[in-house]
């Protein structure tokens, strides 16, 4: 085949041989979706404590729930692998609440808890509040 041929479309090559594939497009692409799934996923803070949970039998899935607080079975909060004391509870959420507008708060509570804790716990998150609270439990069976 001439040049002429090769410039027109024809596939010649130096050697004869079969041409190179050029892997650049695909790398742009891989790359592209890479970015894509980092900007929208979401990072879950976990509380960072071991709970038994109450079991239940019925349960609905909780939308958008990520702010997660965690009570344990001798009254403490924990959030983002910390215990925290009631009285920063308040600034804590609202700083979770302004990094993730549409994010919904999830409590986790042992079993054993004592429920003034958690009473106060909810007293103190409800004006932040724009949806139904989320309580985290096992499904029996």
């Amino acid at each position: 085949m001439s040049r002429r041929g090769a410039a027109a479309g024809g596939r010649a090559t130096q050697d004869g041989g079969e041409g190179d594939i050029d892997l650049t497009p695909m790398l742009d692409v891989v790359f592209i979706m890479l970015i894509f799934f980092i900007v929208t996923s979401s990072f879950i803070k976990e509380p960072g404590v071991d709970i038994t949970k109450v079991e239940a039998v019925t349960t609905d899935p909780c939308e958008r729930g990520t702010i997660i607080f965690a009570v344990d079975a001798t009254g403490k909060i924990h959030y983002d692998k910390k215990e925290v004391p009631l009285d920063r509870v308040h600034r804590l959420a609202t700083a979770a609440k302004k990094d993730a507008p549409k994010a919904n708060f999830v409590i986790q509570v042992d079993e054993d808890a004592p429920t003034a804790v958690l009473s106060d716990l909810l007293a103190t998150m409800k004006p932040l509040m724009d949806a139904p609270l989320c309580v985290s439990t096992e499904e029996t069976g």
